[in-house]
């Protein structure tokens, strides 16, 4: 599917945050993704930068493909010291094949962690993998714009996918 096709689609699918009906949603969206030092900031992160700012992740697992001074852990002041799981974040640059042995492997997360995934339409397999990870049966939530999702593990939450304009 063409890039421009591609985008017009996705933008006539997506909600803003009045078209959910999920409160754990629409919390994060109003309070964090919609709030103004975040929505003015740069692109493509803006749905990592507003998971740190309402979530306030303490232990976070980034991808081998991240360099240890890299924007990602600047802007989550990650702490090195507490790389041991459960994980409360995991940060993967783009959907990779890592991301389904984490899913796949409880003792690495919890019931509120989260998995950030970035470039999700940078190719099609990109987007195929994605659509793969996000319908993993323990995933429970998945909230995506067109060029990055989040996944969440919440067991009282019901299966939904989001998507979302910016």
């Amino acid at each position: 599917m063409s890039g421009i096709f591609s985008k017009v689609l996705f933008w006539f699918q997506a909600k803003n945050r009045h078209g959910i009906h999920s409160p754990f949603i629409y919390e994060f969206l109003d309070r964090a993704f919609y709030a103004s030092p975040v929505k003015h900031g740069a692109g493509r992160r803006r749905l990592l930068r507003a998971a740190k700012m309402h979530f306030s992740p303490e232990r976070v697992w980034t991808s081998t493909t991240l360099l240890p001074d890299s924007e990602i852990l600047r802007d989550l002041n990650s702490d090195p010291t507490l790389q041991r799981p459960p994980f409360d974040l995991f940060v993967f640059e783009n959907p990779a094949e890592i991301v389904m042995e984490i899913l796949s492997d409880a003792g690495q997360r919890h019931n509120g962690s989260i998995v950030y995934l970035g470039n999700l339409r940078s190719s099609a397999p990109a987007y195929a993998r994605w659509k793969e990870i996000s319908t993993h049966p323990s995933v429970r939530v998945a909230l995506e714009t067109y060029w990055e999702g989040l996944l969440f593990f919440r067991k009282e939450q019901a299966r939904q996918h989001f998507k979302i304009r910016t």
